[in-house]
């Protein structure tokens, strides 16, 4: 019986063909020829699994996500697009699957058309603890085809180099531009990002510290894996993320400033390290943060250039808003706006800048399309009554508070937080005459969706599978 590992490839392929049959096209596998299984370019998007443990070793489990780090890395260091570990978890918990390298092959093959991959890079390793022999095939979906098995073998002392050479095999299957010609640099030395010479105990630490069970010893772990290879900016990022979901900015700062802008997780890095600043009430330092990525979006350099993302600019609109710089500020939030309509939280904060910039009247038309876009944000409806009344439209405030008393609605900035000014809580009219209150109350977005980095189009809604936008992480920018 062929083995699991090399099972995928067969069903894969006639899933493939049958799709293609089921949707008109004609074709079967004598169609399928290999001039034509090879991507002429690096377009498209790429999912490598974890790579699965075929020997008996136990305690070299953690080599499995830690060769599928790895390769994602190397990939990435030659221009692919491949998603991240966190983007195959998120389509894992949406499949409602656990996080296991042990699918079937047709869950395999679900999950990659889940995750709108194009490319599914899998793989295993056996050894038996002195000599390691790492295997890979690189599977197309759509038209299927399969590349051979490619294969390298070395001591496991060596089996960062003997990993590089394979990567080496897997782009050249990606794509026939990479076979090089004879005689040119193909050795693991020529990867730079990770280098080959990277220590087997580093990745290790950074393996078993991505899986830990509990943030202590992720941090641990972590800690030691960037010890260990203090020029890798991976362990840093993950450890910045960390303490950024904590909202631990002190500690999450020196580790995300370890990244590199241009390295893979610079444009996230970057983002949070923004997000810190506003959080720290440090402006400045958060308009050159935002600043940064924006003059990246605009780079004539096809490597540096990022695509516009609505949260970018909405936070740089926050801070030039916190450093006075209202219409600059207003600019930003249009912008945001604009790139993602459907997000209410941006409209009120370019309604915000408008009153900032005392034109209560321009700010009624935002406040109002971010009340339809979500009729239960009790905070926009606080802003916009006390915004009619300045106004004088008082019969029209009045009709809004009776509506508040009826459905209260909820708070979308504060979530109850204790920390957020009443006013903000839509507890209390607001003091339009404040521009610091005013900045205050601004939204700032602390999610990044990165998957404008994976489209050569317009940024996507953000939607659930019912049609409804989902809540952006969003609160007003208040120190913490």
């Amino acid at each position: 019986m062929p083995s699991r590992f090399f099972g995928i490839g067969l069903i894969a392929v006639c899933m493939g063909l049958c799709a293609r049959m089921g949707s008109g096209q004609v074709g079967g596998p004598s169609r399928v020829t290999p001039d034509e299984s090879r991507q002429e370019n690096h377009a498209g998007t790429y999912l490598v699994f974890p790579f699965e443990n075929g020997s008996r070793v136990a305690n070299l489990d953690w080599l499995g996500e830690g060769l599928s780090e790895m390769t994602i890395e190397r990939l990435q260091d030659r221009g692919l697009t491949v998603l991240s570990r966190k983007d195959r978890l998120a389509t894992l918990e949406k499949m409602g699957l656990p996080d296991s390298a042990r699918f079937s092959h047709a869950t395999l093959v679900k999950i990659a058309t889940e995750a709108d991959a194009d490319v599914v890079i899998y793989g295993r390793i056996v050894s038996d603890g002195k000599t390691a022999t790492l295997e890979a095939r690189v599977l197309h979906l759509s038209p299927p085809s399969l590349s051979p098995s490619l294969t390298e073998t070395g001591s496991m002392q060596d089996l960062l180099r003997v990993h590089a050479r394979l990567s080496w095999q897997i782009l050249c299957a990606v794509d026939r531009r990479n076979c090089l010609a004879e005689g040119a640099n193909r050795d693991e030395s020529s990867f730079s990002d990770p280098p080959a010479s990277l220590r087997l105990d580093a990745l290790e630490n950074f393996a078993r510290g991505m899986t830990g069970s509990d943030d202590e010893t992720r941090l641990r772990l972590l800690r030691e894996a960037s010890r260990i290879e203090p020029a890798w900016d991976r362990p840093p990022f993950a450890l910045g993320q960390i303490y950024f979901e904590r909202r631990d900015c002190e500690s999450a700062l020196p580790w995300l400033s370890r990244v590199p802008p241009n390295r893979p997780d610079g444009p996230e890095a970057s983002f949070e390290t923004g997000v810190c600043h506003l959080l720290r009430n440090d402006a400045a330092r958060a308009e050159a943060a935002f600043s940064g990525l924006i003059e990246r979006a605009r780079s004539t350099d096809l490597k540096e250039r990022l695509p516009e993302f609505p949260e970018v600019h909405n936070n740089l609109g926050i801070s030039r808003l916190r450093l006075g710089k209202v219409n600059e500020a207003g600019t930003e939030f249009e912008r945001a706006a604009a790139l993602d309509p459907g997000e209410p939280n941006y409209w009120v904060n370019a309604a915000i800048a408008k009153l900032s910039g005392k034109q209560p009247a321009a700010a009624v038309a935002p406040l109002e399309r971010a009340r339809k876009l979500d009729p239960g944000d009790k905070d926009a409806r606080s802003l916009l009554i006390s915004t009619l009344e300045s106004l004088g439209r008082t019969s029209e405030a009045a009709a809004m508070r009776a509506e508040a008393a009826e459905n209260p609605g909820r708070s979308a900035q504060s979530g109850g937080n204790p920390n957020v000014p009443p006013s903000a809580q839509g507890n209390a009219a607001v003091n339009l005459q404040d521009p610091a209150a005013l900045a205050r109350l601004a939204r700032v977005s602390k999610d990044l969706d990165l998957a404008p980095l994976r489209s050569t189009g317009e940024v996507p809604a953000a939607r659930t599978p019912s049609g409804e936008r989902p809540r952006k992480d969003a609160t007003s920018g208040a120190p913490h």
